[in-house]
């Protein structure tokens, strides 16, 4: 069956049964990967990033847990199939790297044996088969001598080994898409530029699809091809790299660009500080999300949600004012897109 996109979020909006009542912790959220692609998830702590990773592969409690809109992978609505349809989907065709592998790795079971459950689960083949791909996607990967650490626990390897022992298992069995949640968190510089560049050859080698979720906006310029900016569960920006990081629409966007320090920037003056801080899910504003926070509000932004809009054909935003910002350029666009 032909389909469009890899894998297409529509509609997206999860919810959770509380002690205070249900919150909605993703909210209306759509966008969508292709095959051989990297698009990164930006947005602060507690905006809906790791909740809509955690949506598509439904890793959250489903007692608790209400999906409403679509997620199609390969056509496929991943929310109408059976816990046993996506036994299978999970570590087979979609992957997904945790953002600490310390919790992430099971603490009584060998580095070796981990990896090679997840292949001897999904595919067909002897334990012995399945050991030495795993000793082969821990040289892949880069760990130094494979047939030793093959047979090490998670609490004997570095912080840099455990993480690419979480690629190796999210690897295993060459999924179609990958999800990676802040995989280079708490890495030092050098490390997270091997992973980062390991990726990056893995997605070239297979066309494998990739979003990855992270705070970090150099990270974003480097590696992906596509932006989606989250803020209080609702994408407020999506456009390409150099688009976005050119031109940013939303003040939450600028905002982020402006906290990010350079190297040829006045070392005397201090960093911006997007001011306020993110509103709990249980008191979103009524208006605009972002209108407590933000230098540009009025009182449309207060009373009425702004939609997201594509504002040309390379960019979307969610902002009664995000035409101010627009360059003559993206004026011409705009008017040909209308």
């Amino acid at each position: 069956m032909a389909y469009k996109h890899l894998l297409e979020i529509k509609e997206l909006k999860t919810s959770f049964s509380t002690e205070r009542g249900v919150v909605t912790a993703v909210d209306g959220v759509s966008f969508h990967v292709d095959a051989g692609e990297t698009v990164g998830v930006v947005g602060e702590s507690g905006c809906g990033k790791s909740v809509t990773a955690e949506s598509i592969l439904r890793l959250l409690d489903e007692k608790k847990t209400n999906y409403l809109g679509e997620i199609c992978y390969q056509g496929t609505n991943l929310l109408a199939l059976s816990i046993d349809q996506m036994q299978q989907i999970r570590g087979n065709e979609i992957s997904m790297i945790f953002q600490d592998p310390m919790t992430s790795l099971n603490p009584v079971f060998t580095i070796g044996d981990q990896i090679a459950e997840a292949i001897t689960q999904h595919q067909k083949c002897s334990k012995q088969d399945a050991f030495s791909r795993t000793v082969e996607l821990l040289r892949r990967t880069g760990i130094p001598a494979p047939e030793q650490r093959v047979h090490e626990y998670p609490h004997e390897l570095s912080g840099g080994m455990r993480q690419r022992a979480m690629i190796a298992m999210a690897l295993a069995c060459q999924p179609n898409l990958l999800i990676a949640d802040e995989p280079t968190t708490a890495l030092d510089v050098t490390i997270q530029a091997q992973i980062l560049e390991l990726m990056q050859e893995l997605k070239q080698e297979s066309q494998m699809g990739i979003i990855l979720i992270t705070h970090d906006l150099g990270v974003v310029a480097e590696v992906c091809t596509r932006v989606v900016v989250m803020y209080l569960g609702q994408v407020i920006e999506e456009a390409d790299v150099e688009t976005l990081f050119e031109n940013p629409l939303h003040p939450y966007t600028q905002g982020l660009m402006k906290a990010v320090p350079t190297i040829d920037g006045d070392r005397k003056q201090k960093l911006h500080v997007i001011k306020g801080m993110v509103p709990s899910l249980h008191q979103i504003p009524q208006g605009c999300r972002f209108a407590p926070r933000c230098e540009y509000a009025d009182s449309q932004c207060s009373q009425e949600p702004p939609q997201l809009h594509a504002i040309s054909p390379k960019q979307k935003v969610r902002c009664w004012h995000a035409a101010k910002f627009m360059t003559q350029g993206e004026e011409h666009e705009r008017h040909h897109l209308d």
